[in-house]
């Protein structure tokens, strides 16, 4: 009965956790900006910070094209997943430590423990690869919206060349 209750409460947390991150994410406006410079958010940067770094951080690409409330949502699902991993490697590593509903030998809380796995594992890669396919598209949103335009600045003299050549000048600010 008490693992039952344990068992409701997680996925309660669970939930809340989930619904509760683009509420947290939503901007307050406190006070009045005397001047903002926005500067243009670059895709390709965006899809390459998802793709790196977002790895271990999901939502980094969104983050970058300040999509905070798809960004943070990114994150909640991943620690959520890791969560979910975790508890099946548990269950599945240890069968007597846990009890499933419906079966009572080991076999049935192992397959269980792999299932939960394998859930944790796919949500896992789909927040990551939403955080790549979206990131791109987000910034070049941003753009649109705030009326701005990336291009790539061109570095006469670079390394001491005299030739013209085209650089990638990044600058990443959050």
């Amino acid at each position: 009965m008490n693992r039952r209750i344990i068992t409701v409460m997680v996925i309660c947390c669970m939930t809340i956790c989930t619904v509760s991150a683009p509420v947290l994410a939503s901007e307050q406006n406190t006070g009045i900006i005397d001047e903002v410079v926005l500067e243009p958010k670059d895709p390709v940067m965006a899809t390459v910070l998802a793709f790196g770094p977002g790895l271990a951080v999901h939502g980094w690409g969104n983050l970058y094209a300040e999509d905070f409330n798809m960004g943070l949502t990114l994150l909640g699902v991943e620690i959520l997943s890791i969560g979910a991993m975790t508890l099946g490697y548990i269950i599945n590593t240890d069968p007597d430590l846990t009890e499933i509903y419906g079966g009572n030998n080991d076999d049935d809380r192992r397959r269980g423990g792999a299932i939960t796995f394998a859930f944790g594992f796919v949500f896992f890669l789909a927040s990551w690869m939403a955080d790549i396919v979206q990131a791109g598209k987000k910034a070049e949103q941003y753009n649109k919206e705030h009326n701005l335009e990336f291009r790539m600045q061109q570095e006469s003299y670079l390394h001491g060349n005299t030739d013209t050549i085209y650089a990638a000048v990044y600058n990443i600010r959050f």
